[in-house]
């Protein structure tokens, strides 16, 4: 198959991409491994939206039912149901991208891509199957994965990445969350108020620490009013997830210490898909 353009990822840099070329009469195509959208729309900035605006709910009916004139002997919060709501909200944006690429006349082909040499890409689907596809030009648009701490790995159950934690049906009774970022104060705020026992761990001296510093603080205070407890400038020296319990090592103003919670979250950052595309044996550096 020969095409103007091809382009891998089909995140929200990859689709628009995608359709502006197509717009503008080049014969296109888009390559994702999993799905259209990408991980905003699908594991990260959407649904965790969803996930906040149920935490909001969720936290004026447990705190503030009285100053709003609810009134409620036995209430119950269903996280399931608030993560089956991200899902719906997650899956009709999705579909509505797969739409965009039938409009503008984009070729969709599911797979893992690798570059063969400048201007050929290999597909390889979920069943194993490969094809070739062939382009002028190449555009790699394959966003990032999830950072982890060196020597600690993630299993998906005690140990776990955003994305296992914004799929997951179950809420953790406690948690510690190592970052705090947008990623580790959104599930800090979503887990807290559904009543989750949430140890939030910072390295640097403040929360958000790419924010401004007013943020930093008031956040801070915010998060210690809701109950999260607050670590800040506290550095994780290791994770034991062996027992029942995930024992969490950190090292801060207070000394070291070891947390024990339910689950952890590691929330430190990202590192670039585009390892796997083969681009080094080419000589190509992005």
């Amino acid at each position: 198959m020969n095409y103007d353009v091809i382009v891998i990822g089909a995140g929200p840099a990859g689709y628009v991409c995608a359709i502006r070329a197509a717009q503008l009469g080049l014969q296109t195509a888009i390559v994702d491994k999993q799905w259209l959208g990408g991980v905003c729309l699908n594991v990260g900035c959407i649904p965790s939206k969803s996930l906040l605006k149920n935490a909001e709910v969720a936290e004026l009916l447990r705190h503030r039912g009285k100053e709003f004139g609810f009134s409620f002997d036995n209430l119950k919060l269903d996280y399931a149901a608030a993560v089956k709501r991200s899902r719906q909200v997650s899956d009709r944006l999705t579909k509505g991208v797969g739409f965009l690429m039938k409009k503008n006349n984009v070729d969709v082909h599911m797979g893992t891509a690798v570059l063969q040499s400048k201007t050929a890409v290999e597909v390889t689907d979920k069943d194993g199957n490969k094809k070739t596809l062939e382009a002028k030009n190449v555009v790699v648009a394959t966003g990032a994965r999830a950072a982890m701490i060196p020597g600690i790995a993630a299993d998906g159950k005690k140990v776990v990445t955003y994305w296992e934690a914004i799929l997951q049906e179950t809420l953790p009774k406690s948690v510690v969350v190592v970052g705090s970022g947008a990623i580790g104060v959104e599930f800090s705020t979503v887990w807290n108020a559904y009543g989750a026992k949430v140890t939030l761990v910072e390295m640097l001296p403040g929360l958000v620490p790419l924010e401004d510093e007013e943020i930093s603080k008031e956040l801070a205070k915010q998060f210690e009013k809701a109950g999260i407890t607050v670590k800040a400038g506290t550095k994780v020296e290791g994770v034991d997830a062996s027992g029942e319990m995930v024992k969490v090592k950190v090292n801060g103003a207070a000394g070291a210490e070891t947390l024990e919670a339910e689950q952890a979250l590691v929330a430190i950052g990202f590192k670039p898909n585009s390892e796997s595309l083969g681009l080094e044996a080419l000589g190509i550096k992005i």
